[in-house]
């Protein structure tokens, strides 16, 4: 099939090459480097009794690791070798720009069950993963809490219900806050009380905010490629009226 005219094949050219750029820009937004996890607990851990001796342990996990990340009785660190509970693990998933936790209840005074980190003086319990770069401006995240890091179906996690109060994030930074936790109790039998928690980090293409208030909803890079193309086919009608 033959174009009718020159102006309809620049039109078309055009399209062709905002759609690739569009296309590229999508595909950058992946895991691109390593990250720093840090596990810190300013008013120690919880026991009997507590001990207030400060936390303060770092992990690093190379780009070609981040698909298991931090498990639990890795001795390379003090994280994963010392504090980590059993089933506990950090990793990432660069197929959906998220993080992934299995957080376990280390504490259980017989009503409550938490991690058994403890914050001093509003310094919360946490731990901090930095460095964090999917090849765009990461502007918000969704969180879920379900069993299986699926975005729905049950949850181990009593409290709080709200992931805004728990998680935060900074430019390339994110906070997880562990002494605010408390799990649902087990039962009898079956090991430690534990939730598991996905976090999908999210840039102006692929929606914006989500549940820390943050970012810009932008369209989708579908829907800003069909408004360039408009815009383009506006001029061409333009300079050909």
């Amino acid at each position: 099939m033959r174009f009718a005219s020159s102006p309809v094949r620049s039109l078309c050219a055009a399209a062709a090459g905002v759609m690739l750029a569009l296309c590229s820009l999508s595909a950058q937004a992946a895991f691109q480097s390593g990250v720093t996890i840090k596990l810190l607990a300013p008013g120690g851990i919880n026991g009997s009794p507590p001990d207030p001796t400060p936390i303060d342990e770092t992990a690093s996990v190379a780009l070609a690791n981040l698909g298991t990340g931090l498990v639990q009785g890795d001795p390379s660190n003090q994280i994963t070798g010392y504090w980590m509970l059993p089933g506990e693990t950090i990793f990432f998933d660069s197929s959906t720009n998220s993080i992934l936790l299995h957080i376990a209840g280390g504490w259980d005074d017989g009503t409550t069950i938490t991690t058994g980190y403890l914050s001093s003086g509003g310094n919360r319990a946490r731990y901090e993963i930095s460095g964090l770069d999917i090849g765009a401006a990461i502007t918000g995240f969704n969180a879920y809490d379900f069993t299986g890091y699926g975005t729905s179906g049950v949850t181990g996690l009593a409290g709080p219900s709200n992931p805004a109060s728990y998680i935060q994030l900074s430019g390339s930074t994110l906070s997880f806050d562990l002494d605010t936790l408390s799990f649902l109790r087990p039962p009898t039998g079956s090991g430690f009380a534990f939730a598991e928690f996905r976090i999908d980090l999210l840039t102006q293409g692929s929606g914006g905010g989500g549940d820390n208030g943050g970012g810009n909803n932008l369209p989708e890079p579908a829907t800003l490629a069909l408004l360039a193309i408009a815009a383009l086919g506006a001029r061409a009608a333009r300079r050909h009226a």
